[in-house]
């Protein structure tokens, strides 16, 4: 007989740990969490970006040679533009939405931009969290 209430209770225990996992919401905070297509356009301009930079790092560290950064090089700047086209496809819809995100996301790169640290050697401009410039590793003043 206690088996068998132990038993009862660990089912319904484990029913009411599962059961939230498995359903699936179609309130309005679920869809506001789930990603637009505009948004995975966003990321995958980031990740484009980030390799060509990774790229150039590669290339500048002579890893690579000059035939071979080209080439690549020139296929990952035809990716960014195709995804670049689709996000202004979008944004074209005049979905008020979009513009919104639009308008926000300028209004950071411009705040982001202010508070970027400019290198007195090279003149490459840095993010603040940098103590040494990210491009010849001179120390940053902070002025």
């Amino acid at each position: 007989m206690t088996y068998l209430i132990c038993a009862i209770l660990s089912t319904g225990v484990l029913a009411a740990i599962c059961v939230p996992l498995f359903r699936r919401d179609n309130a309005l905070e679920s869809a506001i969490i789930e990603e637009t297509e505009w948004d995975l356009l966003q990321r995958r301009k980031e990740v484009l970006i980030g390799n060509i930079q990774d790229l150039d790092f590669e290339y500048k560290c002579g890893k690579l040679s000059q035939s071979d950064y080209q080439q690549v090089r020139s296929e990952m700047t035809a990716g960014v533009a195709v995804v670049l086209e689709h996000i202004e496809q979008l944004e074209k819809s005049l979905d008020l939405d979009v513009l919104i995100r639009r308008e926000t996301d300028a209004r950071k790169v411009t705040s982001r931009t202010k508070s970027q640290v400019t290198c007195v050697s090279c003149g490459t401009k840095n993010p603040p969290s940098n103590k040494f410039c990210a491009e010849c590793g001179a120390r940053l003043n902070r002025s």
